[in-house]
């Protein structure tokens, strides 16, 4: 583990490529910070309700189609398009981060902040009026296209409205929004498609997107970096690296759909599978060589490739989130299966996980603001993570309540203290005009792995129940049954089959979360190498 170290005044000058401490740059980032007019406390209160609600409306869009879908199917006619309604966000959300990074890197944050805001708008406006199904999916990658640059925006929007040393808890806030939207998405969902109609879903957010919008111009004020501001469209679209920036979009792009189709729609060994595989891993080689044999071109720049705690943030933001995703997937399946919960009762029943996680950021955020190090608060939400999704794994079906709501809750504190401190790391060790590429990659590393994870545990969910199946019922159809939904299991076995097979589907699911047990030990591993330094103002 590294001594504790605290930032040395040092002279600008060029980082040495591939040096890992970055200390350069660092203090004269800090003094220009403390330079900062920040908002009196009033301004930045409003500030932070405006980037929470804008936060909450991301989280939402991701949940709020869950328990409309049959509205919209009954509307359109078109239950094959139920995964795309969702996974068109997430695609277009995941991918465009890079491009985001860019943009706030080169423009003013609260004027790209404020276009992603009108971009995810339209889109909001292209589902509520969506004459076909077709429409919808559009209108939905293009909200993806905006909601790609809100969080991210809004986590530079704070840097730019306190210091350093106060951002931990008003960071917990912003997450804080994000794990009520996840709560109340699929309530508000079924609410506005049963009383009034599932347009309203997405038109709910066109008017407070407008507020969001005028709050923005009124409140927040982010200038231009001095050097950006002095450059013309010409060098800025250079700088953009437009060839690199659509090469990586695009190979990400085909991995993510691959990952999105593969074991779902498609079997794995499917052509269509294999072939986006293929493709993403031929763009990438060329996105590589160019980064290789054109070094005045490079998307990432030497400070932000030759810095390994942004690397090690970067990584431990992806297993920790992934993991997430894992458990958030799986548990409902458990409660439904096992204990033959109907979809909304399964969604209040992992209601302590969704609280854990939304107080923990705000506790977390205390104790990193009082320390004034992120690392404890990364150490403890891998180790609770670890032990609580590891308890998970022990559940059977004869747990009583006591045991899956401790576990739960003893999750949930894990990962609501292990996901927001990289962001807190990328605003420490970063200089200001590296930070907004730095937030980008712990977004899309986020994503990614999220994406990575949930289709393997989708993957040993199927292999593990066909193989319980085939054990407890000789001879049944295992492989249709393991693909059918894992609700009212009554309606598809006997009630003797049907108390052979529940173990065999509680097995299938609780393996799952082994996978992030192992992650939240990998994200532990990983804080062996992470430096310390202090978030705190350095006194003279």
């Amino acid at each position: 583990m590294n001594s504790h170290e605290e930032t040395a005044t040092v002279p600008k000058s060029e980082p040495i490529k591939g040096h890992t401490t970055h200390s350069d740059n660092i203090d004269a980032s800090r003094e220009e910070e403390r330079g900062s007019e920040y908002p009196k406390p009033f301004i930045l209160g409003l500030v932070m309700v405006n980037l929470c609600i804008a936060t909450f409306l991301v989280g939402l869009d991701q949940t709020i189609v869950a328990t409309a879908a049959p509205k919209i199917t009954k509307s359109f006619n078109a239950l094959g398009d139920i995964a795309w309604w969702t996974s068109a966000y997430l695609l277009t959300s995941s991918t465009m981060q890079l491009a985001y990074g860019r943009l706030y890197t080169l423009f003013p944050t609260k004027h790209v902040y404020n276009t992603a805001i009108i971009v995810f708008a339209i889109g909001s406006l292209i589902c509520t009026t969506a004459p076909k199904s077709v429409a919808l999916i559009v209108g939905r990658a293009i909200a993806g296209c905006g909601a790609a640059g809100i969080f991210s925006g809004s986590v530079l929007i704070l840097a730019a409205s306190c210091p350093l040393e106060k951002r931990a808890s008003y960071t917990g806030l912003l997450f804080m929004s994000l794990g009520i939207s996840a709560i109340v998405g699929p309530f508000i969902g079924g609410a506005l498609a049963d009383r009034a109609t599932w347009r309203w879903c997405f038109g709910i957010n066109l008017p407070i997107c407008a507020i969001i919008v005028l709050s923005t111009c009124l409140l927040v004020h982010t200038p231009a970096d001095e050097k950006t501001r002095k450059m013309t469209w010409r060098e800025k679209v250079e700088e953009f690296d437009l060839p690199g920036t659509i090469l990586l979009t695009a190979s990400l792009v085909c991995i993510i759909l691959a990952l999105q189709l593969g074991g779902s729609q498609y079997p794995w060994s499917s052509g269509r599978v294999v072939a986006l595989f293929v493709v993403a891993s031929v763009i990438f080689l060329v996105f590589l060589s160019m980064q290789i044999w054109l070094p005045k071109h490079r998307s990432f720049s030497s400070t932000i490739i030759g810095n390994r705690n942004v690397a090690i943030a970067a990584t431990y933001s992806g297993f920790i989130s992934g993991g997430m995703f894992v458990i958030i997937t799986y548990l409902p399946i458990w409660f439904q299966a096992v204990k033959g919960a109907n979809a909304l009762r399964s969604g209040v029943m992992t209601a302590p996980l969704i609280i854990a996680f939304i107080v923990m950021p705000i506790l977390s955020g205390a104790l990193t603001q009082g320390l004034g190090y992120y690392n404890p608060a990364m150490i403890l939400g891998a180790t609770l993570s670890a032990i609580g999704a590891g308890l998970l794994g022990t559940l059977t079906t004869t747990s009583l309540s006591s045991r899956w709501i401790g576990f739960q809750v003893l999750y949930g504190l894990g990962a609501g203290a292990g996901v927001p401190p990289p962001m807190l790391v990328v605003q420490t060790v970063l200089t200001p005009n590296t930070i907004p590429m730095g937030v980008s990659l712990v977004n899309l590393t986020q994503m990614l792995w999220s994406s990575i994870v949930v289709a393997i545990a989708q993957t040993v969910f199927i292999n593990k129940l066909e193989e319980g199946i085939f054990v407890a019922l000789p001879g049944f159809d295992a492989k249709a049954i393991s693909k059918s939904f894992a609700a009212q299991l009554d309606t598809i076995y006997s009630s003797e089959q049907l108390r052979a097979v529940l173990p065999a589907y509680s097995n299938a699911v609780t393996k799952t979360f082994f996978i992030t047990t192992a992650l939240s030990c990998a994200a532990l591993l990983l804080m062996g190498g992470l430096q310390w330094k202090s978030m705190k103002a350095k006194t003279s």
